[in-house]
């Protein structure tokens, strides 16, 4: 999957390129501004912020519908959720600001931003694999004692989810996520414990009270290591021809969820595009 270890950490490969194309953006600005340009250390930081909250604004709005049912997820940035056409916006707008204000100022902040854009899109390029992971064949036990073979499912969409009851992400978000489950009947979801005995996931289920159909206690960790999951939780959306179509690493979203099965769910003529 698409996701980078660095030392103890663990990064979405979006959001590394995210992490450092920002990063270079705000240091040359704040280099030129301590050299020739004093203002354009406060106009890069209101493009920060403005960039931000238009990515954020950009998301929220076109999923109201999901937000409107836990409203402070709005404000939970971590689970991912930005819209580069709302980032976009922010930036432009602080861009205008700045033409009214300093245009004398507009080729420094103009290098700043494509050098922050350069080095985005070229860690993207370089780090996203985009490889079409085929489903293992490997023989999975279930928690109710049957076995499934995921490769053996090929012909409907799937929706795989690592995770383990020590992880706090993985806690938070599998009510959501069985929720999810049961008012989509069209995908398959595969909850697939990583690391635990069979008894100690079925203890910690009851005593949550969470109904989950599908459960596998893959205590060797073979779907982590398949797929290259560096963390929990990971969510993988799996299309009906039993390659990986996308994955999400850490806490997802419920509008982040819905989103990719609605992708998976459509033909396979839809992935290319």
């Amino acid at each position: 999957m698409n996701a980078i270890s660095i030392g103890p950490f663990v990064f979405d490969v979006e959001r590394l390129a995210a992490i450092l194309g920002i990063g270079v953006f705000v240091t040359l600005a704040s280099l030129l501004s301590s050299r020739a340009a004093s203002r354009l250390g406060p106009w890069s930081t209101m493009t920060l912020v403005l960039g931000l909250i238009g990515a954020r604004a950009g998301h929220v709005l076109p999923h109201l519908e999901s937000f409107s049912v836990e409203p402070w997820h709005i404000l939970a940035f971590w689970q991912g959720g930005f819209s580069a056409v709302g980032a976009s916006a922010g930036v432009l707008l602080s861009g205008v600001l700045l033409l009214r204000r300093s245009p004398r100022l507009l080729p420094r902040a103009a290098a700043s931003l494509t050098a922050g854009a350069l080095v985005w899109f070229s860690t993207l390029a370089l780090l996203d694999t985009g490889a079409a992971i085929a489903a293992p064949d490997t023989r999975l036990a279930t928690l109710d004692g049957r076995s499934i073979v995921l490769s053996e499912r090929a012909g409907r969409p799937l929706v795989v989810n690592l995770w383990a009851s020590w992880c706090p992400p993985c806690r938070r978000e599998m009510p959501m996520m069985a929720e999810m489950a049961r008012s989509h009947p069209q995908i398959d979801f595969v909850f697939a414990n990583q690391g635990e005995a069979a008894d100690r996931v079925a203890v910690y289920l009851a005593n949550a009270g969470i109904a989950i159909e599908m459960v596998i206690a893959d205590q060797l960790s073979l779907l982590s290591r398949h797929y290259g999951a560096p963390g929990l939780p990971a969510t993988l959306f799996i299309l009906p021809d039993g390659t990986l179509y996308a994955s999400h690493l850490g806490e997802i979203s419920r509008e982040g969820l819905s989103e990719q099965i609605n992708k998976i769910g459509a033909p396979l003529a839809e992935k290319d595009i």
